[in-house]
C-alpha cells in the first residue's frame, strides 16, 4: 500500500510541476506580446518624399591618381519639398544644395567609396550637409540612383 501511495503522490507532483511550467510559458506570451503591441502604436511620421538632385561627376580626392564619381542622387526628404521658383524654372535644389553635394563628394578618396561601408558614410555625411542648406524640408535619405568611378 505504501508504494501505490508513492505513485500517486510522484503523479500529482509532476502533474504540479506540468501546470506550473505552462501558466510560466502562457504568462511569458501574454507578456511579449504586450510590449509588442506598445511598439505597434508609434507615432506617425511624416511621409517621406522625393528630391532629386540630379547627376554629379567630381574629381575624387585621390593625389596620385586622377579618379572621378559620376553619381544621379535623390534625397528622401520629410516637409516641404523645396524649388528653384523663378518663371518657367524646373523645380529642384538650390544651388547651395548642389554645391554641399559637391563640396562632400570632391573630399572622398576612391579607396574610401570602394566598399559599402564607405558609401553608407557617405550617405550620412551628404545628409549632414545638406540639412545645413535645406530649409522648409529635412533630408532623412539619400538614394544612388547611379554611382560609377574610375
Amino acid at each position: 500500500m505504501f508504494a501505490n501511495e508513492k505513485g500517486k503522490l510522484l503523479i500529482i507532483l509532476i502533474a504540479g510541476v506540468l501546470v506550473i511550467a505552462l501558466l510560466a510559458g502562457v504568462g511569458t506570451f501574454v507578456l511579449k506580446g504586450k510590449g509588442k503591441s506598445k511598439k505597434a502604436y508609434k507615432p506617425k511620421e511624416e511621409p517621406v518624399q522625393t528630391l532629386a538632385l540630379g547627376e554629379f561627376i567630381v574629381n575624387l580626392a585621390d593625389k596620385d591618381d586622377l579618379r572621378y564619381l559620376k553619381a544621379t542622387i535623390v534625397l528622401g526628404v520629410t516637409g516641404k519639398v523645396p524649388s528653384s521658383g523663378g518663371h518657367g524654372a524646373e523645380s529642384g535644389p538650390s544651388p547651395a544644395v548642389r554645391d554641399a553635394v559637391i563640396t562632400v563628394l570632391s573630399s572622398k578618396r576612391f579607396s574610401e567609396l570602394i566598399t559599402s561601408q564607405g558609401k553608407e558614410k557617405l550617405k550620412k555625411e551628404l545628409i549632414a550637409a545638406v540639412n545645413k542648406r535645406l530649409h522648409e524640408c529635412k533630408a532623412v535619405e539619400v538614394y544612388f540612383s547611379d554611382f560609377a568611378m574610375q
